[in-house]
């Protein structure tokens, strides 16, 4: 009998987060090409429970507490670790000792979990997480892959630790695959061995299948909300949505995502924060909503935002939504049907166009053709290159 692949996920976001990203759906796609996965995501600790056991702390403890969840027809194994301490910026946990060092402080060990769950020895280590390159010096692998996926020295929350964990994966794994080409160019600075642009996709089938019931936040609404859908930090262009709403006070918008509250504070009635949602969820809220938007501040962040690669571009699309977004390089490279916008006045006029647009068809056929599956299939060949 022909033994199972085996592939070990080291990543920055646990398994079931609201927000899947490129390493979840990537995850998906190693199972169904035969691959046993085990999606190991970044540690909590006690400092994380000051606040109480609340929302994805709560979901990361259980995870945990079980040693563990199987999802995929049992192929995939999740964990989230716990540790004594672990990387932050503040104090001492910004040190690359911390970095280095913090599988050693944790309870059960991570890497000897592992190692008993079958994962001592792989066909292929994948990391995304800055946090955890210490497995390239822990288990047996095949191959070793680092996916970057955002423009890490743009954060304002970036350590000089985090800096140097990214240069230290850069330069010891076998291959490096980046998902914006503005990243191409830092990271060869960086010497890598073997180099690779891969985009994000979108689970088409996901967000384009049967029609959803329509969500019950949406009964009171008199038209189909303007929506967005993810992380809205420094980043998030929050003054053009207030903008947007205020000249156009008959129409809903939703922002689906953790918000500060001082957003909240600031929002007229027409702006509904509807916090994270389950990603089995977000079709419903997609397909009952009129414009997707991508409020990005470029203006503040061009070094960050023209390095993001926009994912949640395709989800809208596969809605059948028309997109209105921040103009920026990589937007522009993937040369999608979205409306393009560089100030605030642009971003509601092109708003009202879009509330319009009824190209649905136009927009679900591009995409299709932007699937997980041949971003996997890419990946494979890129891996396959160096045997």
């Amino acid at each position: 009998m022909k033994p199972t692949k085996k592939i070990l996920m080291a990543c920055h976001n646990y398994w079931t987060t609201p927000f899947q990203v490129g390493s979840h759906h990537l995850a998906r796609q190693f199972v169904r090409l035969g691959y046993e996965v085990a999606f190991i995501s970044d540690p909590i600790s006690p400092l994380h429970f000051l606040g109480g056991r609340k929302g994805d702390l709560a979901e990361k403890w259980r995870i945990h507490r079980r040693d563990g969840i199987r999802d995929l027809g049992g192929k995939l194994w999740a964990y989230v670790p716990f540790a004594l301490a672990t990387p932050h910026n503040s104090l001492i946990l910004r040190s690359p000792w911390v970095y280095r060092s913090w599988a050693k402080l944790s309870l059960p060990n991570v890497v000897e979990k592992a190692r008993q769950m079958g994962f001592g020895q792989v066909d292929l280590l994948y990391l995304d997480s800055l946090y955890q390159s210490f497995w390239l010096d822990q288990i047996q692998a095949h191959h070793t892959l680092f996916r970057v996926a955002d423009f890490n020295q743009g954060f304002e929350r970036a350590t000089s630790a985090a800096l140097a964990a990214e240069k230290k994966l850069v330069q010891r794994a076998e291959r490096v695959v980046y998902t914006a080409r503005g990243l191409e160019e830092p990271l060869r600075q960086m010497k890598p061995k073997k180099l690779a642009y891969l985009p994000n996709g979108v689970n088409f089938d996901h967000f384009a299948g049967p029609r959803p019931p329509k969500p019950p936040e949406y009964s009171g609404f008199s038209s189909p909300p303007v929506i967005y859908v993810g992380a809205m930090e420094e980043w998030f262009h929050f003054n053009w949505v207030l903008q947007a709403a205020a000249a156009l006070p008959k129409v809903p918008f939703v922002l689906i995502g953790l918000a500060p509250s001082v957003l909240r504070g600031r929002a007229p009635s027409n702006v509904h924060f509807l916090g994270s949602k389950p990603y089995p969820q977000i079709p419903a809220y997609l397909r009952h909503a009129s414009v997707g938007i991508i409020p990005f501040n470029r203006e503040k962040y061009p070094a960050l935002v023209d390095r993001i690669h926009p994912l949640k571009l395709y989800e809208y699309m596969a809605c059948g939504l028309p997109v209105v977004a921040t103009d920026w390089d990589e937007i522009r490279r993937v040369k999608s049907p979205a409306r393009l916008c560089r100030t605030a006045g642009e971003f509601t006029a092109e708003l009202k166009k879009a509330l319009k647009d009824r190209r649905r068809n136009l927009f679900v056929n591009y995409a299709r053709k932007q699937d997980w599956s041949k971003r996997a299939k890419t990946l494979a060949e890129f891996l396959k290159g160096g045997d």
